[in-house]
């Protein structure tokens, strides 16, 4: 019997994928040749290798593939994630002339007259102020697809064949049919390079046959490569752009503290809970710990764990740089993670105190030379309310250090 290839899900959630004879089960349906017979087994889908390359990269890492998918279907199941993308990248330019209290989520799978089943990520229908509809079409890709202008045109295609056939109410009093907005959140490090207009990916013609091509184009926003000043404040999905491309603990504070003050509705509880669970995820990569992180923390108690995380770190270094130094008597590179460490620790002053405080800061810590006083300059950004209360335990600090003492507790 031919091996095939199949994803199981292990005990964590995750999918990885092993040789294995006899019938397996994809329970993915992660590429074309999955969705095309996912119907056929009520399990999953066999498939004779070689299996398409693209199962090999939906397990690699917590940023990609599966878990990227669970993350962005889970946030953009609440409308005011869906109104923000709209009102802040996808329709900008034509906002106003939606009416988002009508928001609602559509069923993303569909079945085609020959029963088989494509699935898209997410669909929303919103009313337009003229009495129209538009049908918001959500894509999550975590790799280019050359191909995407054309699983653009078949998903448009089924939307419409579950709307005629449903007598959907999006339909006009002539039964015309809505438009469709496509929109593709592309989280991969390179630029999104595939082509946008479905006429793109057809070969040239005679200029006869121009009126028969199918033409569409698709929205992209490209999170890794939009410029700073194009992400809209106060909207969320700024948010978890922000949260895709943080690469340090205080990258991760600040976002933190946009998401504290732009979820403070209760209405707003489960979305919050849904970035809370991200953030953890996030949190537990960036600054490892002992202990991980408990699902029932607040976004409150995670921003807390992280800085007293951080805190931690110049104990660490200085155990480390002893150890090393002892080894191979290299002094250098401890001093360069005190600077390392200095730096980190204005920016985070900067995140929760404001610039002001961090530039009286780097003064204070230009003065600091031992790791135990820089760490307890970081346990004092945890537990002062006030940027004036934090500077008076820096300072103190740094007199502490030039006297030999270490002060006590607040």
């Amino acid at each position: 019997m031919d091996s095939v290839v199949a994803f199981h899900e292990s005990p964590g959630g995750d999918y990885a994928s092993r040789n294995c004879p006899g019938q397996a089960v994809c329970r993915l349906g992660c590429t074309e040749e999955c969705r095309r017979f996912l119907a056929d087994n009520a399990r999953g889908v066999r498939l004779r290798a070689p299996l398409p390359s693209a199962h090999y990269s939906r397990s690699e890492s917590s940023y990609g593939g599966l878990v990227h998918d669970e993350i962005y279907k889970r946030l953009f199941a609440f409308p005011r994630m869906v109104e923000d993308l709209m009102r802040g990248f996808a329709a900008r330019e034509w906002a106003a002339a939606i009416d988002f209290s009508t928001l609602r989520k559509l069923p993303a799978e569909y079945v085609s007259d020959e029963m088989r089943r494509r699935i898209g990520d997410a669909v929303w229908a919103v009313q337009l102020r003229d009495g129209g509809h538009v049908l918001a079409m959500l894509e999550f890709q975590s790799r280019n697809d050359p191909m995407m202008a054309l699983r653009i045109l078949v998903y448009t295609g089924l939307l419409y064949q579950e709307v005629v056939r449903n007598d959907a109410p999006v339909l006009d009093s002539g039964r015309r049919l809505p438009a469709v907005l496509p929109v593709v959140l592309y989280n991969g490090t390179t630029p999104w390079r595939a082509a946008r207009e479905f006429a793109d990916v057809v070969q040239p013609t005679d200029p006869a046959l121009e009126l028969y091509r199918p033409s569409q184009r698709y929205h992209v926003l490209d999170e890794y490569h939009v410029a700073e000043e194009q992400l809209p404040g106060a909207n969320l999905v700024t948010a978890a752009i922000r949260l895709e491309r943080i690469d340090s603990p205080s990258d991760l504070v600040r976002v933190v503290d946009l998401l504290r003050e732009w979820l403070r509705d209760p209405e707003d509880n489960g979305l919050r809970q849904a970035f809370t669970d991200w953030v953890r995820r996030i949190a537990q990569r960036i600054v490892p710990g002992e202990e991980t992180l408990a699902a029932e923390m607040t976004l409150e108690d995670m921003r807390m764990s992280v800085v007293e995380r951080v805190s931690e770190w110049p104990k660490q270094w200085l155990r480390e740089g002893r150890e090393q130094g002892l080894r191979e008597g290299i002094e250098q590179g401890v001093e360069r993670d005190r600077a390392e460490e200095r730096v980190l620790l204005e920016r985070m002053a900067a995140s929760r105190f404001g610039a002001d405080t961090a530039e009286s800061l780097s003064s204070v810590l230009a003065g600091i030379t031992d790791p135990e006083g820089l760490a307890e300059v970081g346990e004092w950004l945890v537990r002062c309310e006030t940027a004036e209360a934090f500077l008076v335990r820096a300072e103190s600090v740094r007199g502490a250090g030039e006297t030999g003492d270490r002060i006590g507790e607040a």
